[in-house]
């Protein structure tokens, strides 16, 4: 049974959250979505307050604003990418799964900001849906992608897939590690409670194009989990205390 107090705050994030997605939706077919991505981000923080669950946010270095990046974040929960959009200083298209484009308003609005799909159980759909991130990449647009490939059903850090990491590789961007710890108790995939708290962001230290350069694939996802992994509070790192 689900508590009173997280129907109040489902109550709060839906009749909130569902004008904002109205709006995006409207603006998408006047606009391109830079032009609205800072209110989108404006409005996403103030959901946040809403709950309770304002994000602290620490960053290791000065994000670079002149060159595309490549934000490598842990997945524990749908959390994850509403609060990614919140707190990213930049404007990015993030890669998802394709399944969430079937999402009642929001697939349509996700898909209409021209976000990427990508089909998991299908190799030749995930190269081409990483094929189009290069090409972004290459036109100086960021990207977000969350290489567990899927939410963690303990809230602890899951391998990584390599497939995001021979995009990485061939890119030729930096990549900005991110640990957001806190979401998986707010709302985790084998729950509908929805339970506001303490969230904490922090963006580890990047890892840059020329050092890239010198890795292989394996070497890459080693450092990136490890940075994000010193990064993530005890429990969801899976750390011993």
């Amino acid at each position: 049974m689900i508590p009173l107090k997280s129907i109040y705050y489902w109550v709060v994030a839906l009749a909130y959250f569902g004008p904002v997605l109205l709006i995006v939706l409207i603006r998408s077919y006047f606009e391109e979505p830079e032009a609205y991505d800072p209110w989108l981000r404006r409005r996403l923080a103030v959901l946040f307050k809403l709950l309770g669950s304002q994000p602290r946010v620490e960053f290791a270095e000065e994000i670079p604003t002149d060159q595309p990046l490549i934000f490598m974040a842990n997945h524990s929960s749908l959390i994850d990418i509403p609060l990614l959009k919140a707190v990213i200083p930049r404007y990015f298209r993030g890669m998802l799964a394709h399944d969430q484009l079937h999402y009642f308003l929001y697939g349509t609005v996700v898909q209409r900001m021209r976000n990427i799909p990508i089909d998991r159980e299908n190799v030749r759909s995930s190269l081409k849906s990483f094929q189009e991130a290069k090409s972004l990449i290459d036109a100086g647009v960021c990207i977000t992608v969350l290489p567990e490939g899927n939410r963690s059903l303990d809230g602890k850090l899951l391998p990584f897939k390599k497939l995001p990491f021979h995009f990485a590789v061939e890119s030729g961007a930096a990549i900005v590690p991110i640990a957001i710890s806190g979401v998986f108790s707010m709302k985790n995939k084998g729950s509908f409670k929805l339970n506001p708290g303490k969230i904490i962001v922090r963006f580890g230290p990047i890892i840059h194009a020329d050092e890239i350069a010198r890795m292989d694939t394996d070497e890459l996802m080693v450092l990136t989990l490890e940075r994000i992994y010193l990064k993530l509070e005890p429990f969801e790192a899976g750390k011993q205390t």
